[in-house]
């Protein structure tokens, strides 16, 4: 059974959606959100109807990245094995979101961050409203940035600009990300479903089996480079959860966030 906060809708014959459903905290991605994604996938792997595989956040975000109790998690005593299989979800997850036969599509609104930026850049095309954005804060959290996702980036904007991206946490708006070959296509602002869908659509009309094997051959290089840095991803973080500069940042994080909820 999928999760709650996951729901998958047949659009027509051949195309899914799936919506991520918490909408309240930006479709952060705790561990109950990541297994409903991972879940999703499994699912729509076995439909041999589905040629094309819409996914979307809503309307105010694609997902705020990690959820703010990881980080509560990971400023007390370190875990080593929860923080190994929780890596380990979020590799499972982006892998089985790029090897789905289907061709997929993230329509993108509000912020895709972190983790949700990952979740994005497993899927084959990126639709992204006008107003929406890229960001990965991680390295100023003292964290690194995993589940295959900087070889993804390199591969479609170049190695200097996966660092520009991941080393310098800035926000990114969908105009930028599509001249580095990141976004695909820029929608007005609550548009980004439609056009994905409308691009779906073009897509579901064409013979399912040559486009999967375009899709199949494409990814043989890159899939293979993500597959081996996600291998290194759980070692990268225990690494970067001792080290003391990065524990200072995320403590400010939490304070931070604290104060604006309180």
């Amino acid at each position: 059974m999928i999760s709650n906060l996951v729901h998958i809708e047949r659009v027509t014959p051949q195309i899914a959606l799936v919506r991520m459903k918490r909408e309240d905290k930006l479709n952060a991605l705790n561990d109950e959100l990541i297994e409903g994604l991972t879940e999703a996938a499994e699912t729509l792997r076995e439909d041999a109807a589905v040629k094309v595989v819409v996914v979307t956040g809503g309307t105010r975000a694609f997902s705020a990245g990690a959820d703010i109790g990881t980080f509560d998690a990971i400023g007390k005593e370190l875990d080593v094995n929860r923080v190994r299989r929780a890596t380990q979800r979020g590799v499972r997850m982006a892998e089985l979101w790029e090897s789905l036969p289907a061709i997929t599509i993230a329509a993108v609104e509000g912020g895709a961050v972190g983790g949700g930026f990952g979740l994005a850049l497993a899927c084959d095309w990126r639709v992204f409203a006008r107003n929406a954005y890229g960001y990965v804060p991680e390295v100023q959290l003292g964290l690194n940035y995993g589940w295959g996702t900087l070889q993804r980036i390199s591969v479609l904007a170049g190695p200097a600009r996966a660092k520009w991206i991941s080393i310098l946490c800035r926000k990114h708006g969908a105009e930028e990300l599509a001249g580095w070959n990141i976004v695909e296509q820029v929608a007005e602002p609550g548009e980004a479903l439609e056009s994905a869908l409308a691009l779906a659509r073009e897509v579901a009309v064409l013979p399912a089996l040559a486009a999967q094997i375009i899709k199949q051959s494409v990814n043989a290089h890159s899939t293979a480079l993500a597959r081996v840095s996600s291998h290194a991803d759980m070692d990268h973080m225990l690494v970067c959860l001792t080290d003391e500069e990065g524990r200072r940042a995320r403590a400010a994080f939490t304070q931070t966030i604290g104060k604006r909820t309180a």
